[in-house]
């Protein structure tokens, strides 16, 4: 007999680019059009899932929810994070993986960054921490950030952009050229930190925007 329900064809479900992955990180760009289905079914490590813009998505066995630009989501090994873009533009997510345990006790880490020459605020917000990491925003509108300002580096760090963007690095005394690192969306860097930089100032700089018309945006990691 001839079936009278309507043809549905199943929505495809999408799997995130990697963009990058080490012996301790694996990174990821989800993208989904309306509509579209993705995450993951069951996660092999400690996650972080950070949203690239706001948007409405229904997770499963949730009702549609508003989720905002910058949003984080922890989710620990062998939990699900299935997802639907229930809006009208393009939902985003960057995912970290965490490979391995964190290598610092907080103590540890504490010590770190309390014996730096100077601030260890490496980003413009701090929007998430645990025992793995250090979570920041790091954004500057056209031609800012105060490059007498050094931030210094004392943990494993990377860094993924989110949008076009350039950055200015300036020495920890202020000094220009330090570099001038322009890239695209989804380009990431990944930069080993040594045991005492908290008192080198080698591993200390401070940063401007390089475009006058864009804003700089990039989603800054820091491991423990």
């Amino acid at each position: 007999p001839t079936s009278s329900r309507p043809h549905v064809r199943p929505r495809r479900v999408m799997v995130a680019i990697k963009l990058f992955e080490n012996a301790r990180l694996l990174i990821s760009d989800l993208r989904l059009a309306p509509g579209q289905l993705g995450g993951a079914g069951r996660h092999d490590f400690p996650t972080l899932r950070w949203q690239v813009g706001d948007g409405m998505h229904r997770l499963e066995g949730a009702p549609p929810a508003a989720v905002k630009d910058k949003a984080t989501f922890w989710v620990e090994p062998g939990q699900p994070f299935r997802v639907e873009n229930c809006g009208e533009s393009e939902y985003r997510q960057i995912c970290w993986e965490f490979k391995c345990a964190p290598q610092r006790s907080e103590d540890a880490v504490r010590k770190l960054l309390d014996n730096a020459k100077f601030t260890t605020d490496v980003g413009t917000e701090l929007l998430f921490e645990n025992a793995y990491c250090r979570v920041w925003d790091f954004c500057l509108p056209p031609g800012g950030g105060d490059p007498n300002v050094p931030h210094h580096h004392v943990l494993d760090y990377a860094f993924v952009y989110v949008a076009k963007g350039r950055l200015l690095g300036y020495s920890a005394d202020g000094q220009p050229g330090l570099f001038d690192s322009t890239n695209e969306d989804g380009d990431v860097s990944w930069f080993d930190i040594p045991e005492g930089a908290g008192a080198d100032p080698a591993y200390a700089h401070g940063g401007r925007n390089g475009y006058d018309d864009l804003p700089m945006r990039e989603y800054l990691v820091e491991l423990k």
